[in-house]
């Protein structure tokens, strides 16, 4: 391991001194070591580092590296492996949004234009690819081994799901309707995944494999709020520009299911998932859950907002 960057600990007692947002800083930094390393052996220019590098220009928010961190802190995991479990679970977050601009065709990510409209879709994908490879590449510095088929397991079993989600939002998407079951499964499927990977990768880690089903209720509950709550965002930043109904939205699901208030359902039912993934996430062991539901938390506070 890289010492400058990481640091052994062991108890949730010695991460007094630490925030969520000073572990973040290590965790990228091992993110960058991990993608780049392999580049060392090689000769000449690589431009799939240069786009990584470019797309990490704008980090986003990380949540998913953060609620992996809250997690390992909250069950005690040693420092080296919370970073390692929080980079794997961003570095595949990072390469979902890399491909899912270009099957998208969005030109922006995070204010900056997307890294396929800067690159072009060839190096965009195997940017993507890179991270992918990044974030199994970076269990080799995991300390148990005894861990690590679980670790990887549950690492291929939730991509392998997130691209389920994303092929059937995609065809969705083509045929223009959808019904609200089939949404609610997408979403899950396509957003839930890698928002529970990271709380289950700490589960793992901590051998607490009897809660990992709870997990997943949690994060999948969570995922449909944050997709509707995105959605009502998305309507009201079109509806500004004239533009409203372009794109699959619950609205446009709940609509077509027969709905009036399409709006006030679609608020009701992002608030309903909310609530049961704060239940569900409240229930993991030593307050594991604990930033999960605080986003949960925030996401009603914007929709009640909105909603006035």
């Amino acid at each position: 391991m890289n010492n400058q960057t990481l640091m052994y600990q062991s108890t949730e007692s010695q991460y007094a001194s630490f925030s969520i947002d000073d572990v973040m800083k290590q965790v990228q930094n091992l993110m960058q070591d991990v993608y780049q390393e392999q580049d060392t052996l090689l000769e000449g220019k690589n431009i799939c580092i240069d786009a990584i590098k470019y797309h990490f220009e704008s980090p986003g928010q990380n949540f998913r590296a953060k609620s992996c961190i809250n997690a390992c802190m909250k069950l005690g995991i040693n420092y080296d492996d919370m970073l390692i479990l929080a980079a794997s679970a961003e570095l595949l977050h990072n390469a979902s949004l890399i491909h899912d601009d270009i099957q998208d065709e969005d030109q922006i990510r995070r204010g900056q234009p997307s890294l396929w409209s800067k690159y072009g879709s060839s190096i965009a994908i195997c940017a993507g690819d890179l991270l992918i490879s990044a974030a199994y590449g970076v269990l080799t510095r995991y300390s148990k081994s005894s861990h690590l088929p679980n670790l990887i397991k549950a690492i291929n079993h939730h991509t392998a799901t997130a691209i389920k989600g994303q092929s059937s939002d995609i065809l969705f998407k083509q045929e223009k309707q959808i019904s609200l079951d089939d949404y609610v499964s997408t979403a899950k499927q396509k957003s839930g995944a890698l928002i529970c990977l990271p709380i289950e990768l700490a589960l793992i880690s901590a051998e607490r494999m009897d809660d990992i089903n709870l997990a997943k209720m949690a994060c999948y509950n969570f995922s449909v709020g944050y997709q509707i709550a995105d959605d009502l965002e998305d309507i009201i930043k079109d509806t500004k520009h004239s533009q409203a109904g372009q794109s699959l939205n619950i609205t446009m699901v709940l609509k077509d299911s027969g709905a009036i208030d399409t709006h006030q359902k679609a608020s009701m039912m992002c608030n309903k998932y909310l609530d049961d993934a704060v239940a569900y996430a409240n229930q993991l062991p030593n307050e594991s859950g604990s930033f999960l539901v605080s986003l949960a938390t925030k996401l009603k506070r914007k929709i009640s907002h909105n909603l006035i």
